[in-house]
């Protein structure tokens, strides 16, 4: 039986940090002059210019998404936002793990405390979870990553948002390609195109990519097609339609390793994973549709909807003797999910702000199936049917958006959002051992946020409060922790009051960002039991994360530019509980005590480049470098991955704004031995995830414009 213990609950506590520097801006100088507006970012559907806007976000366009890079990772450019943490698995078949201000952390796989979104369609599921690997990178022309308290507002997500965007500039075609160590290779090929009056206008890519993998049993393809098309029937009125596939046959997964097997082969497999043949098949299909109509001065609607489907066929590695067990889920996923959304709303702009309403309301049906990872003495294959079940989520929000500039430089925006879930498990499968696991549970929860703004010369200062939740997944819920059948229904939603504040400036030729923050969580979601095959969770202990985080890019010659991101971190449990595991046969409770560090997060991490140029800008070169502070593998603390540092050179040329071009790139070019990821808590104890020794790529491509 799990018993989870705490301290006694205490009242969240109201940080005043940012309360006080807000009083500080009232004493400021008024601005000499109006802050330029060099950008616009979007938040719930609404246009804000970032001087503005009241809270951390970073902008990366799509020039920077490409330039001299391989194209099939958010790793390769995330790392550029401040605040952002992306811990490369080199693991293809369980995705990216990134981290926004330390959530996002405990992720095993996928992406998990932010919420994604490309083109208007959720790549997160309403529970929250979220693949990375739906970013068609190729055809973005920027990625917004928001950050802070103003972030709480896109719902079931604490860490904030990532969202990407197309646009359209013309009638072009491309063609891509590189290949690079390790048998990997990329073919990318696109054209956008417009009526002839340009009422309508498209954009479509597609991609190839292959590869062996750094590790042994790590090869993974991947094929990505990526549609958009715009029907613009006046200047006021928007058509946008959405389509996209991704298919990803069987991908190798390599798993993580020990840390007597890490020392051994920095770049090794667990033997498990080939003798069972770990792997998983993905393929993905999304359509989305919005409209939107600034029918009157000032006055503005949208409405939009998006259908997702999603299929994924896992084999893991979970030994036979505990596949056996009466109440084991086997140890091979295969479930389907499809989920679909409509959202609306309406703007209004007056003299001196605007007010934003609008609501969304989403369903998520996910069947999902067990079976045993062998048939006799054969592994690897698929066995007997040991788990059936149907999952529902239904989510219906509603929010508000209101902005107030009292006076010329001064502006303040306030959020809150209500969201209602409701989680529905029809369990099929009922054996001597393995009760009726069906239940239902619903949550109701508010986010809100407040934030302050005050432009100057050459950029503004900001000051923000707000209050976020996270609920559990439909995997966290499936099973209680004192192994009784049933929903996990005593699991509840994690609580996260934020404080930021913050400064951008802005000038000719460079720009930077700082923003100091704290963090407040509640009802952190843990791991609680794990046995027989089925994982449990439970909320325990109360959480502190207090960072800052900085970013600075720009010229000091017309030939040489500089970016640099830097964040620390200090992310730790303030109370202690305990949780009970089986071990052996045998029941074990471990103790976490406060004062622990968060699992998976560095107290440090940034990233550093320097380029250079030719005066006519055709040919550049840069020296890239990552590095990150260790970080613990367990809530207990009991082992930690060493720190890091890594450097990259990279080499581009382009005959112009069109024709030729191409690139060479030389990763990890001192060949350095590191942890790239940890899976947290891995009760085999395999918490660590290696990094890519060196790796060349050399790539051409064409791009013709016109037409």
């Amino acid at each position: 039986m799990c018993v989870i213990s705490r301290r006694k609950r205490r009242e969240p506590a109201a940080t005043t940090l940012a309360l006080a520097l807000t009083a500080v801006l009232v004493h400021l100088p008024a601005a000499a002059q109006t802050a330029t507006t060099l950008d616009t970012v979007e938040v719930l559907g609404t246009r804000h210019s970032l001087s503005d806007f009241p809270g951390s976000i970073s902008v990366i366009d799509g020039d920077t998404l490409r330039a001299g890079q391989r194209q099939v990772s958010l790793a390769e450019s995330l790392v550029r936002a401040p605040g952002i943490t992306v811990l490369d698995r080199q693991n293809y078949a369980q995705d990216l793990q990134v981290q926004s201000r330390g959530f996002g952390a405990r992720s095993t796989f996928g992406i998990r405390g932010m919420k994604l979104i490309v083109d208007g369609i959720p790549s997160s599921a309403l529970d929250g979870q979220g693949q990375a690997a739906s970013f068609p990178l190729s055809a973005l022309d920027r990625i917004q990553v928001l950050r802070g308290p103003l972030a709480l507002q896109y719902g079931n997500a604490a860490g904030g948002a990532i969202i990407g965007e197309t646009a359209f500039d013309g009638r072009s075609t491309q063609v891509d390609g590189w290949i690079g160590s390790n048998s990997s290779a990329r073919l990318a090929a696109g054209f956008e195109g417009a009526s002839n009056d340009e009422a309508w206008r498209w954009r479509a890519l597609g991609s190839w990519f292959t590869t062996d993998g750094d590790r042994p049993h790590s090869a993974a393809e991947r094929s990505q097609l990526d549609a958009v098309a715009q029907y613009t029937p006046n200047d006021h009125a928007r058509l946008r339609l959405v389509a996209g596939a991704l298919g990803q046959p069987y991908t190798d997964d390599p798993l993580g390793l020990t840390r007597e097997q890490w020392e051994r082969d920095p770049h090794g497999t667990a033997a498990v994973a080939e003798t069972f043949d770990t792997r998983k098949k993905i393929d993905n299909a999304q359509v989305g549709a919005r409209w939107e109509d600034e029918y009157a001065q000032g006055r503005e609607y949208w409405i939009g909807g998006y259908g997702v489907a999603r299929d994924v066929v896992q084999f893991l590695s979970i030994p036979i003797v505990a596949q056996l067990a009466p109440s084991s889920a086997g140890g091979v996923i295969d479930l389907g999910r499809r989920s679909s959304g409509v959202d609306a709303g309406h703007r209004w702009d007056f003299g001196r702000g605007a007010l934003t309403l609008g609501m969304e309301a989403g369903w998520l049906h996910e069947q999902r199936r067990g079976y045993e990872n062998f048939v006799g003495d054969e592994l690897g294959v698929r066995g007997r049917l040991r788990r059936d079940e149907d999952n529902r989520i239904r989510s219906t929000e509603a929010f508000a958006l209101g902005e107030w500039r009292p006076a010329q430089d001064w502006t303040v925006l306030g959020a809150v959002r209500r969201s209602k879930l409701r989680f529905e498990s029809d369990d099929h499968y009922i054996a001597p051992g393995n009760g009726d696991d069906s239940g239902s549970l619903d949550y109701g929860e508010t986010a809100a946020a407040l934030g302050v703004s005050r432009a100057f010369g050459e950029g503004e200062v900001f000051a923000s409060l707000g209050h976020g939740f996270e609920t559990p997944t439909v995997t966290e819920l499936a099973y209680r922790p004192d192994g009784s059948a049933g929903f996990n229904t005593a699991l509840e939603p994690a609580q996260f009051d934020t404080a930021e504040i913050g400064a951008r400036w802005r000038f000719a030729s460079a720009s930077a960002s700082v923003s100091v923050y704290r963090i407040e969580g509640e009802d952190e979601i843990v791991p609680a039991d794990n046995r027989g095959g089925r994982a449990s969770f439970a909320n325990a202990g109360r959480t502190r994360r207090e960072g800052i985080e900085a970013g600075f890019d720009g010229r000091f010659h017309p030939q040489w530019s500089y970016a640099l991101t830097a964040n620390f971190l200090r992310a730790r449990f303030t109370e202690g509980f305990s949780y009970t595991v089986l071990s052996g046969g045998e029941e074990r409770v471990q103790f976490v005590e406060a004062g622990n560090r968060i699992p998976a997060i560095p107290r440090a991490d940034g990233y550093a480049e320097l380029a250079w140029n030719t005066r006519d800008g055709r040919t550049s070169a840069a020296v890239e470098m990552r590095a990150s502070d260790g970080v613990p593998t367990d809530d207990r603390n009991t082992d930690a991955s060493p720190g890091y540092a890594t450097f990259a050179l990279r080499l581009q040329w382009r005959a112009g704004a069109s024709g030729w071009h191409g690139f060479a790139r030389v990763d990890n070019v001192f060949d350095r031995d590191y942890v790239g990821s940890v899976i947290v808590n891995e009760g085999n104890a395999r918490f660590f995830e290696p990094g890519a020794g060196r790796g060349f790529t050399i790539g051409l491509g064409w791009h013709g414009a016109g037409g």
